[in-house]
């Protein structure tokens, strides 16, 4: 969700700074196939995956989700020369290492959960289990490989829109910005 919100936020800026939303369009991506390719691979699992996996297994659904991030990761390097590509880069590749050494999804605590008042979200609190409509799946912090990279920042109320993510969402996040900031104002006329 954050980062919905950060496309929002940066799209709303480039407008108030006097940028042009169609300036967007006209931006030279390279491989964007592989984007979409990835988003739809991901919309899949985010929204079909089993809302409980063994922990430590691995089977098609996790390769197929980690190789989508490797998709990513593909065309952000095809992109590297735009403003703000190598934050994106950056944050897609620390989001996948901490999935890859947790199983293939991202750890959240429960008490991240429970925090921002998500607990709705999944059936138990039990370790293993997938957040519903996330890329998320519940662990412990004492049982989370690299836990610093993992959904650990929390926006809680009064923030508008309760959200966990990880360093690599930022990374992101800084980068679609500087992206949408490029894009948006050096079109104008």
């Amino acid at each position: 969700m954050i980062l919905v919100v950060s496309i929002v936020v940066s799209v709303a800026v480039a407008l108030l700074r006097g940028g042009r939303f169609s300036s967007l369009l006209r931006l030279p991506l390279r491989w964007g196939i592989l984007a979409v390719a990835a988003f739809t691979v991901q919309a899949f699992f985010i929204y079909q995956a089993p809302a409980r996996k063994v922990l430590g297994t691995w089977g098609w659904q996790e390769l197929l989700f980690a190789g989508s991030h490797l998709l990513l990761l593909a065309a952000v390097w095809a992109n590297r020369q735009l403003p703000g590509m190598r934050w994106i880069g950056m944050g897609l590749l620390l989001n996948l290492v901490v999935m890859v050494a947790n199983g293939g999804w991202m750890p959240i605590t429960p008490e991240a959960l429970t925090q921002v008042g998500h607990t709705s979200l999944v059936p138990s609190l039990a370790p293993g289990t997938r957040v519903a409509s996330s890329k998320s799946i519940l662990l412990p912090r004492q049982e989370t490989t690299l836990w610093f990279l993992s959904d650990v920042l929390i926006l809680a109320r009064p923030f508008p829109v309760p959200s966990v993510f990880s360093v690599g969402d930022v990374l992101i996040a800084l980068g679609v910005f500087l992206l949408v900031q490029s894009a948006m104002l050096s079109y104008r006329k």
